[in-house]
Parts: C-alpha cells; sequence; structure tokens
C-alpha cells in the first residue's frame, strides 16, 4: 500500500473519530444543560411559593413577616419576607368586573377584626367610570348604601335599561370611556358603601374623588432569594370582603 493512500486513510479515521466526538460532546453538552434548566426551573417554583406562603401569612397577621421565623420557621433555604402596606388615594382601580358581578367600594372605614364600619369621612361627589367595548357595551348599577336608605342609579351608554341614565364621556383616567358622578347631596355622613353592579359585559371599575377615600383592603409584597440567587417578588391585594351580587335586586 503507497503511503499516499495510508494518508488517506488515516485522514478518514481521524475526521470518523472528530465527528464521534463532536456528537458525544454535543449531546453531553445539552444533556447537562437540560439538567442545569431543570433545577432552575424547580428552585423557581420553590422561590415563588415561598414567596406566596409570605404574603399570605403577612397578611393573615397583618404584620411583617420573615421567611425562617415565626409561621414561616419551617421554611430552609430562602432568605426575604412580606411587608404589609395600607395605602389610601382618591383614585381606586379594580380588577376586570365579570358581567353581572358586582364590587363593593368601601366610603368608610372598616376594621377587619370587629367587621364595623365607621363613618363617612367626607361628604363629597364620587365619580364611577367604566370601560367601552367594541362589540357590547356595559352598563352599571350603583347602589349608594347608608344606614336607613338605598339611592340606586342605572347608567347605560345604549339605553336598554327602562329610566336609565346617559354616561358622560369624560374620566380622570382617560382609558376609560364612561363615567357617573354621584353628586355630593346623595353622600351624606351615614353613607356606607357604594356597589357597583356591571351588566351586558365585564369592565374594570374607575373611582375618584378630590379628597382621599378610606382603605378598600390590604396589600402585601414579599421578596425572597433562594440559596442559589434565584428570587421571586410577589404582589398581592386583598380587599375587604365583598357583598354577593344577588343581596341586592335590580329595581329599575
Amino acid at each position: 500500500m503507497s503511503n499516499n493512500r495510508k494518508g488517506q486513510i488515516a485522514l478518514i479515521a481521524v475526521m470518523l473519530i472528530a465527528t464521534v466526538l463532536t456528537v458525544v460532546l454535543s449531546i453531553s453538552f445539552q444533556a447537562t444543560v437540560d439538567t442545569q434548566i431543570t433545577k432552575l426551573e424547580e428552585e423557581s417554583q420553590k422561590a415563588l411559593a415561598v414567596a406566596e406562603a409570605a404574603v399570605e401569612a403577612s397578611l393573615k397577621e397583618n404584620a411583617t413577616t420573615s421567611v425562617g421565623q415565626g409561621s414561616l420557621g419551617n421554611i430552609t433555604g430562602f432568605t426575604g419576607g412580606a411587608t404589609v402596606s395600607s395605602l389610601t388615594d382618591n383614585i381606586f382601580t379594580t380588577e376586570k368586573v365579570e358581567k353581572n358581578n358586582q364590587y363593593t367600594f368601601y366610603l368608610t372605614n372598616y376594621d377587619p377584626a370587629t367587621k364595623v364600619l365607621g363613618t363617612t369621612s367626607a361628604q363629597e361627589a364620587v365619580t364611577v367610570c367604566f370601560q367601552g367595548a367594541s362589540t357590547t357595551n356595559p352598563a352599571i348599577e350603583i347602589t349608594v348604601l347608608k344606614n336607613t336608605s338605598i339611592k340606586k342609579y342605572a347608567v347605560d351608554p345604549d339605553l336598554r335599561i327602562s329610566g336609565s341614565s346617559s354616561p358622560s364621556s369624560i374620566c380622570p383616567d382617560s382609558t376609560f370611556q364612561y363615567s357617573y358622578t354621584v353628586p355630593d347631596a346623595d353622600i351624606s355622613t351615614d353613607t356606607r358603601l357604594i356597589i357597583v353592579k356591571v351588566l351586558f359585559n365585564g369592565s374594570k371599575l374607575f373611582f375618584s374623588r378630590n379628597s382621599d377615600f378610606s382603605l378598600q383592603g390590604k396589600a402585601a409584597t414579599s421578596e425572597v432569594t433562594s440559596q442559589t440567587g434565584v428570587s421571586k417578588k410577589v404582589y398581592l391585594f386583598q380587599t375587604y370582603p365583598q357583598i354577593p351580587a344577588d343581596l341586592f335586586n335590580t329595581s329599575f
């Protein structure tokens, strides 16, 4: 066999060995990456679960909580905790209220421990805004609940409800297309709640007035970090008790 032929065979052998090594190393690298990703996902899920547990404990105890202490004392391998904050403002936006459901808005201070409502801090008009829709517009029923009386309003941009009012197209938040203002004459020191029922389609609700509203619930924020550096942050807002939608029957 000539030297030229031997060289060709050696070259082919080297190429085959290089190809096999490349395939083996590629498979080994992919397996290592997959293992690391799986471990990272598991660590991320554990961190999220710990952050959620910290938020729940903080809301339940209405106090700051720390991982590894108190009610979270059985959790190891993570650091961090949760804090509770009470937010007041002259505006408030709800999550989407589904069709035929309602939102209970507090005009008075509420004590979760005694479940007692206080007095209305301001005899002031309240604007309630809701969103339009490209297909079916929602309408709202507003119930102003006082100690000894109930005042109702129906607001429908398409006037499908008999005796309803047309809404204004001006809202302090431009992402809401419709609004209705409950006059200050209908809000007094014995006014407790404003209950807004959403009809025909779901919508977020936006409440506003000049002065700050009473608290609508409690907010908690938690942030925890694992020993490997995986960090998760959770925010949760817990509203005060919501009155069931079927408690007040429509009288329009």
